[in-house]
């Protein structure tokens, strides 16, 4: 196998420890995040019936929350291009559940537009909003926003504060027709007082260590890395928090995994090989659109170097970075990122296996998860960024 293929492998799907970890009684909270919707095949409509079937779902097992992405011009994960609107759609037919952004692009949006929107969700779900914020990667995204593509991370942080601010009711100041200055409040006024922030992260250590000095909480994934490098950045996670004088041990770290729990492994392993090797894939033209597989030579791999390539790093995500198989596999996983130091684990389901088998699946997730949130509990408490 080619040094050039290895390297492919290495930028997707991290190296895999061979390590059983001992199955614990660790405290772990359970979500769902809403990503991609991959299904052709389908109408819209059944989608968004779906998505409600799984939040309902959620609220009445004991999940702690669904995330919502923020998806602009493209088929793939279409439906959620507003999730304020999708999270005001689902919220009178839930109780308890918590729903959240993984994430809103922020230099999209002005704040204060932001703010309003989910003031209002927050006050028809009573208090159950959270928001996770990210600068945002794909260009054409930007058409709302042009002017702030090449410094759209500095723009996403500045404006995370402006967010909390008018979110706790404070007075901003900002540019108005004619050169003046206008002052803003917003209104609605939502139930929560504080907003509980999460940023969204891929492997950036400064961006760890950025999100805990900041107080805020953190979304993240394996993408590239393994458990063990996760548990690094969590480290840095933590001492960011000391030094930004918020307590260590608190603010959420929430880590992203695809989930199909089923009666045994070997048909878990038939029903997500060919959705997720398309999802593999996508990720890899990702890499060659953004000129980094390109640079790499990847662009230029035969078909059979490519197909090489989807079944090892198939092989590879299926073992490590998933939660594929029987409930003692799912166990296996989780307690391997509670030892890395993740809180909360947002499970992933639509990623193009059959909705009826998903839902089929659902009693073994349950009985899974069970097994960590059988006092009830929510989970860790999040962090409120101040």
């Amino acid at each position: 196998m080619s040094a050039t293929i290895q390297n492919l492998f290495d930028m997707i799907v991290p190296h895999i420890e061979e390590k059983k970890p001992d199955v614990s009684a660790a405290t772990m909270a359970f979500s769902f995040l809403f990503f991609s919707d991959v299904h052709k095949n389908i109408s819209d409509a059944e989608k968004y019936d779906f998505l409600r079937h799984i939040t309902r779902f959620a609220d009445q097992e004991g999940f702690t929350a669904i995330y919502l992405p923020e998806r602009h011009f493209y088929e793939f994960g279409s439906i959620y291009a507003n999730p304020a609107i999708v999270a005001s759609y689902l919220i009178p037919q839930t109780q308890r559940i918590r729903f959240r952004t993984a994430g809103v692009s922020l230099p999209l949006h002005h704040p204060a537009e932001v703010v309003e929107w989910w003031s209002i969700n927050d006050i028809l779900s009573n208090g159950r909003v959270d928001l996770g914020f990210g600068s945002g990667w794909n260009k054409s995204d930007f058409i709302y926003a042009p002017e702030a593509y090449e410094n759209r991370r500095a723009i996403c942080s500045e404006r995370i504060g402006m967010v909390q601010k008018l979110w706790r009711g404070e007075t901003l100041f900002f540019p108005g027709p004619g050169g003046e200055t206008v002052s803003i409040n917003t209104y609605p006024r939502p139930i929560q007082k504080e907003l509980n922030v999460w940023l969204l992260i891929t492997a950036n250590e400064g961006a760890f260590f950025h999100a805990g000095r900041e107080g805020y909480n953190v979304f993240t994934m394996l993408y590239g890395y393994d458990l063990e490098a996760l548990s690094k950045k969590i480290a840095i996670y933590r001492k960011g928090r000391a030094e930004g004088g918020h307590d260590p041990e608190t603010g959420v770290v929430t880590l992203m995994l695809h989930t199909m729990v089923y009666k045994d492994r070997e048909t878990v392993r038939q029903v997500v090989e060919v959705p997720f090797k398309q999802y593999i894939k996508s990720a890899l033209d990702a890499h060659v659109q953004a000129g980094v597989g390109k640079r790499q030579g990847f662009a230029e791999m035969s078909a059979d170097e490519k197909e090489k390539v989807l079944e090892y790093a198939y092989n590879r995500y299926f073992k490590a970075c998933a939660i594929f198989g029987t409930v003692e596999d799912g166990r296996q996983m989780v307690d391997s990122a509670f030892d890395a130091g993740v809180n909360e684990i947002a499970c992933v389901v639509d990623f193009g296996v059959d909705y009826a088998l998903v839902k089929d699946a659902l009693s073994y997730l349950k009985c899974l998860v069970s097994a960590y949130i059988a006092d009830g509990s929510d989970g860790p408490e999040p962090s409120h960024a101040v």
